[in-house]
């Protein structure tokens, strides 16, 4: 199994729309620590590569595998599981950086919401379980974190510790549903 980095961090936008951040490529990283730390307390190590080894091996392999933190997943940020092949290149992708590591299966965390409207703090982390041969999503999944209305929370939601109690929340909310405890 290869957990990708997170993809994106989005929040509210006019509209109704989840719209990018600037932090995201900065913050992100905090997400993909929390995913691995929160597995491998649970033992889940062996055969499984997490996303900051993954995308040193990318680097090693100069530039040939592409960046795992870039993949072409502009439209699948809402898809769900089914029969329809993922788009190239992101196919293409997928199962050239597996390939890297010998898995098979790979988890996408392709979108991180936080929503700090109405003076509360909620999160949620929507995650892919991809068979990188056939280019299908087998899972998808929102993952909510809890809300909290603590104005320091809220106040400090975007920041690197903010950010990371978020981070550290979902994380153990998904390997909770990966290993019990």
């Amino acid at each position: 199994m290869v957990v990708f980095p997170a993809q994106y961090l989005t929040t509210p936008g006019s509209g109704g729309s989840w719209e990018v951040t600037q932090e995201g490529p900065s913050l992100l990283p905090v997400l993909d620590e929390e995913i691995a730390d929160q597995l491998r307390k649970r033992g889940v190590s062996t055969n499984w590569t997490f996303a900051r080894e993954l995308t040193q091996s990318a680097d090693r392999n100069g530039g040939l595998a592409g960046d795992p933190r870039r993949l072409a997943t502009q439209g699948i940020r809402r898809r769900a599981a089914g029969d329809t092949p993922l788009p190239e290149p992101l196919s293409s992708q997928l199962r050239t950086l597996a390939s890297l590591t010998s898995a098979r299966f790979a988890v996408l965390p392709i979108e991180t919401r936080v929503d700090l409207r109405d003076g509360a703090r909620k999160a949620s982390v929507r995650v892919l379980l991809i068979d990188t041969r056939t280019a299908r999503i087998l899972w998808a999944s929102d993952i909510d974190g809890s809300i909290s209305r603590d104005p320091t929370i809220v106040r400090e939601a975007m920041s690197p510790f903010g950010f990371r109690m978020i981070a550290r929340e979902l994380a153990t909310l998904f390997a909770d549903m990966v290993v019990a405890q």
